[in-house]
This record gives C-alpha cells, structure tokens and sequence, in this order.
C-alpha cells in the first residue's frame, strides 16, 4: 500500500509502520522516526510519500504505476510504483 499525504508538508518518503525503516525528506524531516508514535507496529507492505507542499522552490511529484513490477523498496521505488521529484511548473 502506497500513502501519499499532501498539504504543506516537506518531502519525505519512509515506512512510519517499521521500526529504523529508511527514510529520505528535506530539511531536518527524517529527525524524528515516525515508528516511535506507534510502537510494535511492522508492516513491511507500506510507504509513504508526504509530497512538497507550498514551500519554494516549487515541485511536483511524477507517480509511475507499473502492474505487476516488484521492485524494490528505495528512496523512489516501492513495488509497482516508482516516483520522480520534478522542480518547477
């Protein structure tokens, strides 16, 4: 399962659902682990992408769905997804 959260938020993309799960984001985001707001959780099926907000310089997220793929889980891939950070309009 993919999360995509939007809003005026910083880019990050992590599992808030596994315990020193990897994570990518601007500024000072991947600071705090997210697991330790719900402990015991492990949940290896779930991403989540919080895209850019209304902070500058302007950005969009590029989602590719590829049916069937599998790959891995990276800073810009999970399963049949993949994701480009694409700056400006």
């Amino acid at each position: 399962m993919l999360l995509l959260v939007g809003d005026s938020h910083v880019y990050r993309s992590d599992n808030p659902l596994i315990q020193g799960a990897p994570c990518t984001g601007d500024e000072d985001v991947c600071a705090h682990d997210a697991w330790n707001s719900h402990p015991s959780y492990d949940v290896p099926s779930f991403h989540r992408i919080v895209v850019h907000g209304s902070t500058t310089p302007l950005e969009w997220l590029k989602l590719t769905v590829t049916p069937g793929a599998h790959n891995p889980t990276t800073a810009t891939s999970f399963g049949p997804f993949t994701w480009t950070r694409i700056t400006g309009s």
